[in-house]
């Protein structure tokens, strides 16, 4: 059965969301498992097409020759930063020591790292062929702006890593690099969005045009605290990887995180979610008050997840970030606040069908 051009336009775009996705939990391992240098050099990997299994197969001077590649990027980079204004910055970015430290090869960061890009280039390959596609054919004028916008900071993201890997996980840099590729997926989603009749909307019974449009202020609402809160995650993250750096990650009282060195954004990321977690609950309350409980409304769904990140970070916090609960707080953060925009964009499509139905 052949597919017409809206069926085809979804697939490639379901794709191309999919894979955007997966690059967080790929990017959450690259993060927990420290393997943000397993390839000191972008795109290639040690300058070749497919990292090598051992040192054997490199230079004796490789990571000399690395490490002079990098710092010329990095003066590039910086003189960037000093012609459009940010003198400041580009000084930073000179002095900091990090940067010249070179890059040992460990084949297993290299191999994670090097997975993480090709998925990168796949999801680069289904936005291309998304944005061809919508170039193409006429009917399909209307999906052009989402999908340009996704297909754009998907290039910037792509540019970000370079940066990255140029700056020795600078932070800032970082953090912006996973912050953007929110902005990429988030604009995937809504092209996608625009296509499909289906949306995933509340289970609450609504009766009256006053009561859509509050549960759509709701579910925006709610999305933008679920970004707040990944937003200061990111932060907290770097946090931490000071903390490692200047020997004081660990409690010297109760061998836990070190809570007091976290500061108080950290506070305001520990406990959002615990708030928001009983929003949550009083939303699914108000739904087995009103019937049953729909187990895959947006509420629901956001209530479980919720759970599980709160207990993820009493994880982080008493056992001192185990590789594995980062990737799966990392992962499940990325969920929860994607999850929140399906939740706030399908609550405005069912506004404006609400709105035409009753015009």
């Amino acid at each position: 059965m052949s597919l017409n051009i809206e069926q085809l336009y979804r697939r490639i775009g379901l794709l191309a969301c999919s894979s955007v996705f997966l690059l967080f939990l790929l990017g959450g391992l690259v993060r927990a498992t420290g393997s943000g240098m397993g390839c000191p050099d972008w795109p290639k990997c040690f300058g070749l097409l497919a990292p090598p299994t051992c040192d054997c197969d490199l230079p004796p001077n490789y990571q000399t020759v690395f490490l002079e590649k990098r710092l010329k990027k990095v003066d590039r980079f910086a003189s960037f930063l000093s012609q459009i204004g940010m003198e400041e910055s580009a000084k930073r970015l000179h002095n900091d020591p990090s940067i010249r430290v070179p890059e040992e090869f460990n084949p297993v960061k290299a191999w994670i790292e090097y997975i993480n890009r090709l998925f990168g280039v796949l999801s680069g390959l289904f936005g291309l062929a998304w944005i061809v596609l919508v170039f193409i054919k006429r009917s399909l004028k209307k999906y052009r702006f989402w999908v340009s916008m996704g297909f754009v900071f998907l290039l910037l993201n792509a540019w970000l890593g370079s940066l990255v890997v140029a700056t020795n996980l600078i932070p800032g840099i970082v953090s912006l690099h996973y912050l953007l590729s929110f902005v990429c997926l988030f604009s995937m989603i809504r092209a996608y969005s625009l296509s499909s009749s289906r949306n995933w909307i509340s289970n609450l019974k609504l009766e009256n045009s006053f009561n859509v449009g509050n549960n759509r202020n709701r579910a925006v609402i709610f999305w933008i605290i679920s970004w707040l809160v990944v937003t200061l995650g990111t932060w907290s993250r770097e946090q931490t990887e000071l903390l490692r750096v200047a020997g004081s990650l660990i409690s010297e009282y109760d061998s836990m995180l070190n809570l007091h060195g976290m500061g108080w954004i950290f506070i305001v990321h520990r406990y959002i979610p615990g708030v928001l977690f009983l929003v949550l609950l009083r939303w699914v309350y108000k739904q087995k008050k009103l019937g049953s409980v729909d187990l895959t409304s947006p509420e629901f769904v956001l209530l479980l997840v919720a759970f599980l990140q709160i207990v993820l970070g009493a994880i982080q916090v008493v056992y001192v970030l185990p590789m594995w609960s980062q990737v799966m707080h990392i992962v499940l953060g990325s969920a929860f606040v994607t999850l929140g925009f399906m939740w706030a964009i399908s609550e405005h499509n069912q506004l404006k069908d609400y709105g035409s139905s009753n015009a």
